[in-house]
């Protein structure tokens, strides 16, 4: 072994005297006298400012007027620093200076001048790179939840809200979808700190002072693994040594449904069974006298009424934001209780905040971040997209019923509103997140960093569903608990480097990532209880039982770097690149390697534009890198065995033996899902930027895609999970910001977003065969499976089905060819390859359900006092597959129907009618995905609209309030669309399968319809 001990001693002697002879250096320099005044952007005296050598402690401070004197060595680094602003430098010369001035800018200032970047900041005009930022003046505009306040808002980024179910989260798709069996959605990143999990959505928008969110490959590499699918960056509020204040955030409103379905009314619905009856040679159920008080409206239920409500909604915020010279403090606490548009369906939510940054010196800063959150949600007891949901269960009702809420529910009754208040689903989640960062700066311009995390998730699901319901009278009862626990724990080291000579900028910044995972799941059922009344409190009164419990890790380790470069703000260049080692994969693959480029030519600063007084910013930009996705299953890679009753084993492959066996295959050679990206950008100015366009191109290449492929019988499974697939994502955005009035008196501005999306299967494996995906079966539609296709060539989301073509009519031939089994009046489809056979053969592309573009347009006037804001949404391209319609249209059903079942039915009494006379599933195909209920997800809508009236400050003195705002907020107030279902935002596979969250994105079963939601507030500052 080699003796470092010498070695080192002899070293730091060296750097022991190195440092001792500038120490006495610098002690024999010329002594200078400086002195000045210090003020703010707008020309205001600023006292405490920090004065002092970069590197050394602070020698003097600013007094009440702003002005300071001070003796140091010439030539000398002057730093001034104040918590709530920028730092400034200054550097001396050889003489004294006596009337300096020093001009601090605010950090909101300085923010509106920088990006915020991953590990750091980058001037506005010098980054390279696709981004864009939103500040706290676009959230303190949206009360809900952060995610609402982005739909509509930025270029590239697709915010959908797929139901309306009180405390549901987003759907946030950032340049399309990269994978097909992988999570999806954005990192977020919380003051500098990746959450696994979707935190972001939990953060009242008061507590935000901006938002980034960053799209291309330059701008996400240095997340690596995690930044494929674009990430968020979320900076919150911290304090000030200004003036402290307490602001107070108050609203009150509530929402209704959008939209109701057209159904039968009570007399009807009795006129069409009576109907059917006697067409099946039945007795009619209905009798003259019972018929009259239907129609007088003396008997009957609209069950829509019953169920759907006016829900009221509450949220209210208080946070203290204040400090000292030395030390930043904001706090804030915030409630929210919102019911939802469906009875017995709500959430609440209580949190705190507190944030604090602490100057030990000049040189070392402290700073804490500690947030808690507690929700609960009261969910409905049947789940969308299946036979039994809510919503088909309130459509289908009986309206010839009379209903009476203090009868005893029945299991034959058909009681909506009894399936609802009956079964009992409370969903609780606790949440608690800390981050602590020490930050050093040793020598000028080297910061030393090192950042601590921790976030603590656990969410419990109650359920019990009573005896008295269908689906729980067969086993006497039904309840579980259900717990998730999740600990994330990181350790993230950085140091950067800036330097300036000449006209040259160079930063360097490297770090270390080390992230560790923890989750745990177990949950117990039981069933046959001795009683309903305790419910899932006590499911030891039950006589059977069953547990589950699931637990792993996953660790992640990274290293990763940054260079960046400037030369006379004109031509800047960008380099990342970073390795990481992941858990999840392989032992083959467990490293991935992300590099990235960014380039941009300042042309606004070149000489030969200078002269353009109409250009005020013109800049051209490119970026292309690698980035990375391991958001999969922690053990996929592993071979998984379980306990089972199987005759795989014995020799006669008939005999049953219970026993351990392997279940699934493993695949060391597991890797990453790469996407390589290319983004081509421009950024233009006009008129002191009273007209700025931004515009990008990118082309987005996903490969080594994770997929169960097929594989040989032989090793006695059917597929295998491996890397066999890619995708493309294609496309263009611009957003265009104008500024179409500024006077004294009124300011209007307006911002315009657009982006297209082309997305393609590009490969699925050796032999590149088709996936179908789905599932999903109305009663009776025994062939309505699989609605989406996988398909090379094809979008993600691809709907699969048959080109209608009308009814079968007397004449027809193809009652003899393509529909022998059809009688007239049935479903007519066409035989696409003309084979004379009507087979899956003749299934057809559809459209997709995914839409191709978004827009967005912000208009906001300002007239004195008053402040307006105008958004407006929308989407194209996309299509929905319309189940709910087609369930709704049976006209063989005894429940009720869509109105114009009853009068558009083609029956030989009625040949224009446009519907089959058995429905759509009344034969073998009948209930086939068809063109007829494959409908345009296209539509604009008024997405929100604020009026605000800020109280002039005047006759706010004698109640000693600083401010005081009243407004009132409307959101979904009125959606242009040709869609014939509740809404055409709505539409997903309600499912916890990342594969159909992902491709299952155009179907409308049974979803929890969207509201209007119109709420009144006020927000006061002491």
């Amino acid at each position: 072994m080699v003796n470092c001990k010498p070695k080192f001693i002899r070293l730091t002697s060296l750097l022991l005297l190195l440092w001792m002879g500038n120490s006495l250096l610098v002690s024999a320099q010329t002594q200078i006298n400086i002195s000045g005044t210090v003020i703010d952007e707008n020309g205001t005296l600023l006292s405490d400012v920090n004065v002092g050598v970069t590197g050394g402690s602070t020698l003097t401070k600013s007094t009440e007027t702003g002005t300071f004197t001070l003796v140091v060595p010439a030539n000398s680094s002057l730093v001034f620093s104040r918590v709530g602003y920028a730092r400034q430098t200054y550097q001396t010369g050889d003489a004294s200076v006596n009337a300096l001035t020093i001009t601090l800018q605010s950090e909101q200032e300085t923010l509106d001048e920088v990006v915020v970047v991953g590990y750091g900041t980058r001037d506005r005009s010098l980054f390279a790179g696709a981004a864009v930022s939103l500040d706290a003046e676009d959230l303190n505009r949206s009360s809900i939840s952060v995610a609402n306040m982005l739909q509509g808002r930025a270029a590239g980024v697709q915010v959908s809200q797929n139901n309306g179910t009180p405390g549901a989260s987003l759907s946030i798709r950032i340049r399309g979808t990269n994978s097909i069996n992988a999570d999806s959605e954005p990192l977020y990143v919380i003051d500098g700190f990746p959450s696994s999990e979707g935190i972001g959505m939990t953060i009242k928008p008061e507590d935000i002072e901006s938002i980034t969110i960053l799209k291309d490959a330059a701008s996400t590499s240095i997340y690596g693994a995690r930044g494929a699918n674009g990430v968020v960056l979320i900076t919150t509020k911290k304090g000030t040594d200004k003036r402290s204040s307490l602001n107070i955030n108050s609203s009150v409103g509530y929402q209704r449904i959008i939209d109701r379905y057209n159904l039968l009314g009570s007399y009807d619905y009795a006129l069409r069974r009576n109907r059917i009856s006697e067409q099946n040679g039945v007795i009619p159920p209905y009798s003259e006298g019972r018929l009259d008080s239907l129609q007088a409206g003396i008997l009957g239920t609209d069950w829509q009424n019953e169920v759907f409500q006016v829900g009221h909604v509450n949220d209210h915020s208080l946070n203290f934001i204040g400090g000292t010279d030395r030390t930043g403090v904001y706090t804030s606490f915030d409630y929210l209780n919102q019911e939802g548009v469906v009875t017995h369906s709500k959430y609440s939510r209580i949190g705190a905040r507190i944030n604090v940054d602490h100057r030990v010196s000049d040189q070392f800063t402290l700073s804490g971040r500690v947030f808690g959150n507690y929700g609960i949600q009261n969910d409905l007891p049947l789940a969308p997209s299946t036979i039994n949901g809510f919503l088909k269960q309130v459509l289908h009702a009986n309206p010839a019923s009379t209903f009476d809420s203090g009868v005893s529910a029945r299991l034959d009754a058909q009681n909506p509103l009894h399936f609802i208040e009956a079964e009992d689903r409370e969903n609780t989640s606790y949440r608690t997140n800390g981050y602590f960062s020490m930050k050093y700066e040793p020598i000028h311009n080297l910061f030393l960093q090192a950042d601590f995390g921790a976030d603590i998730n656990k969410t419990e699901q109650f359920y019990f569903a009573p005896s008295t319901v269908p689906n729980a009278s067969a086993t006497n009862g039904r309840g579980s608990i259900i717990s998730f626990d999740s600990k994330e724990l990181i350790f993230n080291p950085t140091a950067r480097y800036n330097r300036t000579f000449a006209k040259h900028n160079i930063g360097l910044l490297a770090g270390y990532n080390y992230q560790t995972y923890l989750y745990f799941e177990y949950g117990t059922t039981a069933t046959n209880f001795s009683s309903d009344n305790l419910g899932y409190n006590n499911l030891g009164t039950a006589q059977n039982f069953s547990s589950y419990s699931a637990r792993n890790r996953t660790n992640r380790a990274s290293w990763f770097g940054r260079v960046d470069y400037d030369y006379d703000t004109r031509y800047s260049l960008t380099a990342t690149y970073r390795i990481d080692g992941s858990s999840v994969f392989g032992r083959s693959n467990k490293l991935g390697y992300f590099p990235s480029v960014a380039a941009a030519w300042n042309v606004k600063h070149e000489s030969f534009a200078t002269d353009l007084t109409w250009l005020s910013q013109a800049k051209l930009r490119a970026s292309y890198g690698l980035t990375g996705n391991d958001r999969i299953s922690p053990g996929i890679s592993l071979a998984t065995y379980a306990s089972n009753n199987s005759t795989r084993y014995t020799e006669d492959g008939l005999t049953s033996v219970n026993g351990i066996a392997v279940v699934r295959l493993s695949n060391p050679d597991l890797k990453w899902e790469s996407t390589k990206a290319l983004d081509l950008g421009v950024e233009l100015g006009f008129v002191n930027d009273r007209i700025v366009l931004v515009a990008d191109y990118y082309d987005k290449y996903t490969d080594n895609l994770l997929l169960d492929r097929n594989i040989s019988p032989s090793t006695g499974f059917i597929f295998r999970t491996g890397n066999a697939g890619a995708v493309s994502n294609k496309g263009w955005e611009f957003s265009l910001q104008t500024v179409n009035v500024r006077n004294e008196h009124i300011e209007w501005s307006t911002s315009f977003n657009y982006s297209n999306n082309r997305n393609r299967v590009r490969e699925l494996g050796s032999n590149d065969a088709d996936i179908y995906v789905g599932s999903v079966k109305p009663d009776g539609a025994a062939n309505f499976e699989d609605p989406f296709i996988i398909r090379v060539g094809e979008p993600i989301g691809s709907i699969n089905g048959y080109l209608y073509d009308g009814i079968l009519l007397p004449d027809d031939p193809a009652l003899t060819t393509t529909h022998p089994n059809a009688e007239v009046g049935d479903p007519k489809y066409v035989d696409v390859n003309g084979d004379g056979i009507l087979n899956t053969e003749d299934r057809v592309i559809l459209g997709t359900g995914v839409p191709t573009s978004f827009f967005g347009m912000t208009n906001s006037l300002r007239y004195k006092g008053f402040d307006l804001t105008v958004v407006l949404q929308g989407q194209a391209g996309g299509k929905l597959v319309n189940v709910q319609n087609l369930d709704m249209m049976n006209p063989l059903t005894t429940g009720n129907v869509l109105a114009e079942t009853e009068t558009d039915t083609w029956t030989p009494d009625n040949p224009g009618g446009t519907l089959p006379q058995r429905g759509f599933y009344g034969t073998s195909h009948g209930g086939w995905v068809n063109s007829r209920f494959v409908e345009s997800s296209d539509f604009l809508r008024l997405k929100n609209v604020t009026l605000a009236y800020q109280i002039p400050s005047k006759l706010l003195s004698k109640i000693r309030v600083s401010q005081l705002q009243v407004y009132a907020n409307a959101q979904n107030l009125h959606t242009w669309t040709s869609y014939t279902g509740l809404d055409p935002e709505i539409g997903n596979l309600a499912t916890n399968d990342q594969q159909n969250r992902n491709v299952g994105r155009g179907l409308d079963f049974n979803a929890y319809p969207l509201a209007k939601m119109y709420i009144f507030g006020l927000r006061l500052t002491f």
